[in-house]
């Protein structure tokens, strides 16, 4: 990636494969970059991030009338987190859709571009709608923690949290555009940059008091903040009533692809399973260990913090919708000295809209 160079010069000494890309997995000590990611500020390369350039005059009518939210009615400089789904109502990807005036620009998962340019093509009948893969064509970092908006000069926005507001800054003399999207609880500022500023801007925000995440210690933060990832728990396996998802689907706003399934589990009440925060007494579980209670197979972990936090151990899973409440205890197989017990239902993008 454009920053693997600067990445070196700042501390980077260990490269793991992730998103099919190697990545600088820390740059300190995993305690220290985790500190400044949910204590203070830190920054991390995203740059694996998908990015779509969407242009024609039926771009947000189309996906208003294809995905879970109400995205119609952006304007420019606000975004809204939205799902595709398929007829069946599974996820095909969650995409971020930021309204830039001439033209949308769609962020996806890691590596799930060319799926949903796809997607997008097959329903695309009469409309006027373009989309091209641009993530090869600038850089994207994500600005993390509680100071993030501090050092930009942003004051974080108490909207939605599936809603997304998009700015342009400049920092250090080098332009680019900060788009706010929450991590959890924790304050997020996407920043997209050309190529040929991505140094001078991660240059920059470590002096201005950043510190460098690494892979490890985003992806504890990401688990322990209870937020989904295409993969461990987000694709077609899943619906997003299941994922947590709830936040960002508009039950009120009309038909999209996989409405009217998505609508019978919510009305009825069928939802089979719900992604759920866990902590584990056990500290060397790990996804895919199946989870009992009562005796009976009730899910499965599907990713674990890389290191525990305070002693305790979190991690995601999967779990029948009987036993996903609050405070319920479960026995993880091959670990029966230990046990785990769910913390929160897992809603990224928060509750069920009023």
């Amino acid at each position: 990636m454009a920053l693997q160079e600067s990445s070196l010069q700042t501390g980077a000494t260990d490269f793991v494969e992730k998103h099919g890309y190697q990545l600088p997995g820390s740059y300190s000590d995993f305690a220290s970059e985790y500190q400044a990611a949910t204590k203070g500020v830190g920054v991390h390369d995203a740059s694996y991030m998908g990015r779509l350039k969407a242009t024609g005059e039926d771009g947000l009518d189309l996906l208003n009338r294809l995905s879970t939210n109400k995205v119609v009615d952006l304007a420019a400089g606000q975004g809204a987190i939205t799902v595709l789904t398929t007829d069946r109502g599974r996820i095909v990807d969650i995409l971020a859709v930021l309204n830039q005036g001439d033209y949308l620009l769609l962020l996806t998962s890691p590596g799930r571009q060319q799926a949903v340019i796809d997607w997008l093509d097959k329903y695309t009948i009469m409309e006027d709608l373009e989309v091209e893969d641009v993530t090869s064509g600038g850089a994207m970092l994500a600005l993390v923690g509680p100071d993030a908006g501090k050092l930009l000069g942003l004051t974080p926005s108490a909207g939605l949290p599936d809603a997304m507001t998009i700015q342009p800054v400049q920092l250090g003399g080098i332009d680019a555009l900060a788009v706010e999207q929450p991590l959890g609880a924790l304050s997020r500022y996407w920043l997209l940059a050309p190529p040929d500023t991505a140094a001078g801007l991660w240059r920059h925000l470590i002096d201005q008091g950043a510190a460098p995440i690494g892979a490890t210690a985003m992806d504890a933060v990401r688990v322990n903040h209870g937020v989904p990832e295409y993969g461990p728990e987000l694709g077609e396996p899943y619906n997003p009533l299941e994922a947590g998802l709830i936040g960002s689907v508009d039950f009120t706003k009309g038909c999209y692809i996989g409405q009217e399934v998505i609508a019978r589990l919510d009305s009825y009440k069928k939802v089979q399973k719900y992604l759920v925060s866990i902590s584990f007494d056990d500290a060397s579980v790990s996804a895919g260990d199946e989870l009992s209670h009562e005796g009976q197979s009730v899910g499965m972990i599907t990713s674990v913090s890389p290191e525990p936090l305070d002693g305790v151990l979190r991690g995601l899973g999967y779990v029948k919708a009987a036993a996903a409440t609050l405070g319920t205890r479960l026995s993880v197989a091959g670990h029966e000295k230990g046990s785990a017990e769910i913390l929160a239902l897992a809603q990224p993008f928060g509750p069920a809209k009023d």
